[in-house]
């Protein structure tokens, strides 16, 4: 059997050197020069390569409406699979904070390397500067891959070009065009974990701060229509960070229906851990510790210097000033400051720095015991292309590596098993 890989990122690796261990000749194409260019850039470098959460049912529910969808894929090849997987070929991993997993030297070309290496020993046929044109179908099923004017033919193909995030990486949206070509149901992608962008030029002075544990909020108008706690960081644009990046979606979408009720507010809490009461009182004990020290020093520790100082700058009290000097005002404005810290949305940034995109083929469409086309019978879909949300954290790429084994696998759908 000749299988014919498009696509040289996770899931289409993955669903190569699954095809070649259960027997099959296979043909893996890529556009770009290099395998695994996207690969190399995730996680900053990094490659946060999965989320640990060990158990399948909560790892699914995580990824929303496609919970039912995923359970099967997952049961198949979840994450506690893919550690396992890369740690039995000579890559040690290890688990940060909400379950993110990194190979131990926190490097990606770490990831990519134990792929290749493996592409190499299982004897996959990669073609580079591969460009593909198109998919020819025939009676029902697929005839074979338009490569370069020509026609390769194959048994089974798997589609793995990705969405559209960072098309510098060759993520170009192409497969989504040829699926639609084909008579599936496709939703076109949007930019989904993506980095904010905010109408205060002066943010950039502020930039590279990041805060461990922060609360966003989202009010129009006085009211208040979102709120969620997490990581972030402060950009030369605005505001990135899983907890940013996870809320993109729901915030463009809140900007599109109150558009016309006024500014998209931004509310930035850098100390969620004190109620305002508390924090209030943390700030009168170190008036009165320190009663003559300048309120540009007296407050220090509150909050990283750079943020201190746009803080006192926001709540127009004077740095210079005694603390003992502070009136009531002022220090409730710091505060307020600390805590409620204003920032107008501006926009989500463009494809070229989503971390995924949003979009792609209805799951109504593939089989997921098989990553099968429901409309042509020897046409795998995976990753990236499948119409499904997922946080930051590890899961976009827990998505390539399950949907890229379960389609490589060549077998009945009752007749998995881990390699």
């Amino acid at each position: 059997m000749h299988v014919i890989v498009v696509g040289g990122g996770p899931a289409g690796m993955m669903a190569a050197l699954r095809s070649a261990e259960c027997g099959a000749r296979v043909t893996l194409l890529e556009k770009n020069a290099a395998l695994g260019e996207k690969l190399r850039i995730s996680g900053g470098g990094r490659c946060n390569f999965t989320n640990a959460e060990a158990d399948v049912r909560t790892l699914a529910s995580l990824y929303g409406e496609a919970f039912r969808a995923l359970l099967s894929p997952f049961t198949k090849f979840d994450s506690q699979h893919c550690l396992q997987w890369f740690a039995s070929r000579g890559m040690p991993y290890h688990i940060e904070d909400n379950q993110r997993a990194f190979p131990a030297d926190n490097r990606a070309e770490s990831v990519l390397r134990v792929l290749v290496d493996e592409l190499k020993r299982q004897k996959v046929t990669v073609q580079l500067s591969a460009q593909v044109t198109g998919l020819q179908a025939s009676e029902g099923r697929i005839a074979g891959v338009l490569v370069g004017g020509r026609l390769l033919k194959g048994d089974r193909i798997v589609l793995a070009t990705g969405g559209t995030s960072h098309p510098e990486t060759g993520s170009t949206g192409d497969g989504f065009g040829w699926l639609s070509e084909l008579g599936h149901r496709v939703r076109f992608p949007e930019p989904s974990l993506v980095p904010v962008a905010v109408k205060e030029r002066w943010i950039g002075e502020l930039q590279g701060l990041s805060f461990a544990q922060g609360r966003l909020e989202a009010w129009v108008a006085g009211e208040k229509h979102l709120a969620r706690n997490g990581k972030f960081l402060i950009t030369h644009f605005g505001l990135s960070g899983p907890l940013v990046l996870n809320m993109a979606s729901e915030l463009s979408s809140l900007r599109q229906k109150t558009s016309r009720q006024g500014e998209l507010e931004l509310r930035l809490n850098f100390r969620p851990e004190l109620t305002a009461e508390e924090l209030d009182r943390d700030l009168q004990e170190r008036i009165a510790s320190a009663p003559g020290k300048k309120l540009k020093n007296g407050l220090a520790g509150m909050a990283p210097p750079r943020l201190m100082a746009k803080v006192i700058e926001a709540s127009k009290a004077d740095p210079e000033k005694p603390l003992n000097q502070l009136t009531r005002e002022e220090r409730q404005a710091v505060r307020k400051n600390l805590q409620e810290f204003p920032l107008t949305f501006k926009s989500l940034m463009d494809e070229s720095r989503a971390v995924v995109s949003s979009g792609g083929l209805h799951l109504d469409e593939v089989d997921f015991r098989t990553m099968e086309s429901k409309r042509l019978k020897n046409l795998f879909v995976t990753g990236d292309l499948l119409d499904i949300n997922r946080p930051s954290g590890g899961f976009s790429l827990q998505l390539c590596w399950s949907t890229g084994w379960v389609a490589g696998t060549i077998a009945k759908p009752t007749d998995f098993r881990l390699v």
